[in-house]
């Protein structure tokens, strides 16, 4: 089919182009890739055998990607290189041209490359005029898509981010636990002797919390809101103990102090706590029953 098409051979119609040769093409190929062609053959004149069509508003090598990829439509998407650098290059052309001519599965295909991050200021520019001259409809739709696109990558990337924070405060509190129920070789606890030969600590968040730990141990203003380091000890002490089951039987220092305390806070505030904890847990059911720990710090 690939040499069918360069050559030519037993070709029918002529494309026109604004601005390169003429493209020799099948009409059964054609009416049946695309139904809007179908009815401009039905209504275009014969010469000496060979009929004429005109494909305004694009380059050239546009028009050609185009006609080869009704062609043969499978060819380009068996083999993911396929024309690869034309494909990029008028990945919007094409984007119209699938459009105007009505070829879903081209237009899903362009669809698919511009996603994967094709789409740049410069092709974006030049393709516009392209638009506004071949389709302006299209335009406002490409536009469009183009800000939903953005703004579903954006809360994507957020998502990610906040899914990184709820990590990390997982393995904190996996970390806070180990500490305090089965000590640690690197910071305690003090009740705890540990064995010479006892393995290096598996909980990488332990190194995060260290720091915090010591401060939180020695700080003279050690009040929530007074000491910056302390407030976040606090916070994750209070998530500890939201999320614990047993506070009677806790190790971890403040548990019960702050299951208590839950029922002094305000309704705002007892709102967002569940937020959170709710966020904590998904993160950890989704690491499933062997969880992998990263090396994340708080």
């Amino acid at each position: 089919m690939d040499k069918l098409f360069k050559d030519g051979y037993g070709a029918d119609i002529h494309i026109i182009t604004e601005d390169g040769p003429i493209i020799p093409a099948h009409s059964c190929v054609l009416g049946v890739a695309s139904p809007v062609l179908g009815n401009f053959l039905q209504l275009s004149k014969v010469k000496k055998g060979i009929r004429y069509i005109k494909i305004p508003g694009v380059p050239c090598e546009a028009a050609y990607a185009f006609i080869r990829f009704l062609t043969h439509p499978a060819l380009c998407v068996i083999v993911p290189s396929f024309e690869e650098e034309e494909m990029k290059k008028f990945v919007l052309h094409l984007l119209v041209l699938s459009h105007s001519y009505s070829v879903p599965s081209l237009k899903r295909l362009c669809a698919h490359h511009l996603e994967q991050g094709w789409m740049t200021p410069e092709n974006l520019i030049d393709d516009g005029k392209v638009m506004k001259r071949v389709d302006p409809a299209l335009e406002q739709e490409l536009l469009e898509a183009v800000v939903e696109a953005d703004s579903r990558k954006e809360e994507r990337l957020k998502k990610i981010e906040e899914k990184k924070v709820y990590l990390q405060l997982h393995e904190a509190m996996e970390a806070l636990l180990h500490i305090c129920r089965d000590g640690c070789r690197t910071i305690g606890p003090r009740d705890k002797v540990l064995k010479g030969s006892q393995v290096a600590c598996g909980f990488p968040a332990c190194k995060g919390l260290e720091t915090l730990v010591r401060h939180f141990s020695s700080c003279k203003t050690r009040v929530p809101g007074g000491c910056v380091h302390c407030k976040r000890m606090w916070q994750l002490l209070e998530l500890h103990s939201r999320m614990c089951s047993e506070p009677d039987c806790c190790k971890v220092p403040l548990c019960r102090h702050f299951k208590e305390k839950m029922q002094q806070q305000s309704k705002k505030d007892e709102t967002k706590w569940k937020l959170l904890v709710s966020k904590v847990i998904a993160v950890k059911n989704s690491l499933g029953p062997f969880p992998a720990r990263s090396s994340g710090l708080l």
